[in-house]
């Protein structure tokens, strides 16, 4: 058996080159500032390679810094545009959340980061890459300010703030190579550049994780709403450090037993697949020849028919190259390593245009299949069990309406 989903949608990718931001390499001459929580930049990282929870994507990045704000901290963040389809700084509270001060959000996406004199943002208009930018985050804000976020309030060293660093998609899709910007502590008239830290392994002490419900010992728990139906979940789900440009809709699914062995809508979508454990990893399977395959396909990766519609086949990794063979469909892969028989379908939407009505983000009922399917319309994606031999004869349209 495999999996088939047929959804009908059409997306445009979003055109962006940008440079590559600086190294984190210590000012000359500056002064020392008052101790910060890590004596380095960015010590810690998110995503399917490093920190595989809360349904990471395998196209993104998350890296976090750690924040400690006194009345006098003044913080600076610069390097250059990256090389990438999305980017964003973001700063948090101890808990975890978004806020606001006199008007002033705590999220930064890469199109509103005005560029240094001399400099390009080529998210607001083509550029080659090398733009600079530098984004001060301090306790006296109001609206209107460029570059500038709100310092999180209520820090302490056991309990900091964070500021995170964003980036999906980088070009040649390596984000080992991405190059993070620098960040400069100001705090009662001292002022340090923090060097890059050698590793990114420190742990984050927030609750990242998606509150997915976890399949029970058996793995067969029955999930709500129904298997292979896609609802948009409560805001619970999203858990600490949301992100402010992202929604989703999800699917449960069960593997079927027995198994045998200008035009642009949105910025960046992608499918995942991650097991239903508490944790909710992404799908992660260690290939015999070397190399991982990851749950996730980004809009680039995802085949698209004349009409703009992909259909996404959910099997096992020895079910691979009979499922590639098949004209028009995109390979997801069930995993292979863990127990559980329970799995959920992420379908991202990333920063979605004021003229697209049928984005996840238009979904307002949390828990409803209905809901989900009357807002998105024929982007509601639409799944279905089918054996892989009438797939691979027959084609996607042999398998049944998909439910």
């Amino acid at each position: 058996m495999a999996v088939s989903l047929a959804v009908s949608i059409a997306v445009g990718l979003a055109a962006c080159s940008s440079g590559s931001p600086t190294g984190s390499a210590s000012a000359p001459g500056s002064q020392r500032a008052a101790s910060p929580v890590t004596p380095c930049a960015w010590p810690s990282l998110i995503n399917v390679q490093v920190s595989n929870y809360g349904g990471p994507d395998s196209a993104a990045a998350y890296w976090f810094q750690p924040v400690v704000a006194g009345s006098t901290t003044r913080i600076v963040v610069s390097g250059r545009y990256p090389d990438a389809r999305y980017a964003s700084l973001s700063v948090y509270t101890p808990a975890g959340r978004l806020f606001a001060v006199n008007g002033v959000g705590s999220s930064l996406t890469d199109y509103r980061i005005a560029p240094e004199p001399g400099s390009v943002n080529p998210w607001q208009q083509p550029a080659a890459p090398g733009g600079r930018f530098a984004v001060t985050v301090r306790s006296d804000v109001s609206a209107g300010e460029v570059n500038t976020l709100p310092l999180p309030p209520g820090t302490t060293s056991r309990h900091p703030g964070y500021l995170v660093y964003r980036i999906y998609l980088p070009a040649g899709g390596n984000l080992s190579r991405v190059q993070l910007p620098q960040v400069t502590m100001q705090q009662g008239g001292a002022t340090g550049t923090l060097p890059a830290c050698p590793g990114h392994n420190a742990r984050v002490p927030v609750p990242v994780s998606a509150s997915g419900p976890a399949a029970g010992s058996s793995g067969a728990a029955a999930p709500t709403p129904p298997e292979l139906e896609f609802f948009k979940p409560g805001q619970s789900f999203y858990g600490a450090l949301p992100n402010a440009d992202t929604s989703y809709v999800l699917a449960y699914l069960i593997r079927p037993s027995p198994w045998p062995a200008r035009g642009e809508d949105v910025r960046y979508w992608s499918m995942c697949i991650g097991a239903g454990v508490s944790s909710l990893p992404t799908v992660a399977n260690r290939l015999a020849g070397g190399g991982s395959d990851y749950g996730c396909r980004a809009d680039q990766a995802t085949l698209l028919n004349a009409a703009g519609d992909y259909t996404y086949v959910i099997g096992a990794e020895s079910q691979r190259a009979a499922i590639e063979r098949i004209p028009g469909v995109t390979f997801l892969p069930f995993s292979t390593s863990l127990p559980t028989r329970l799995y959920l379908l992420l379908l991202r939407n990333m920063l979605v245009s004021s003229q697209f009505t049928n984005t996840v983000q238009s979904v307002t009922q949390a828990d409803d299949p209905a809901a989900a399917a009357a807002a998105m319309g024929a982007y509601y994606p639409r799944a279905s069990v089918c054996p892989l031999a009438t797939l691979a004869a027959q084609g996607a349209a042999a398998c049944g309406r998909p439910r």
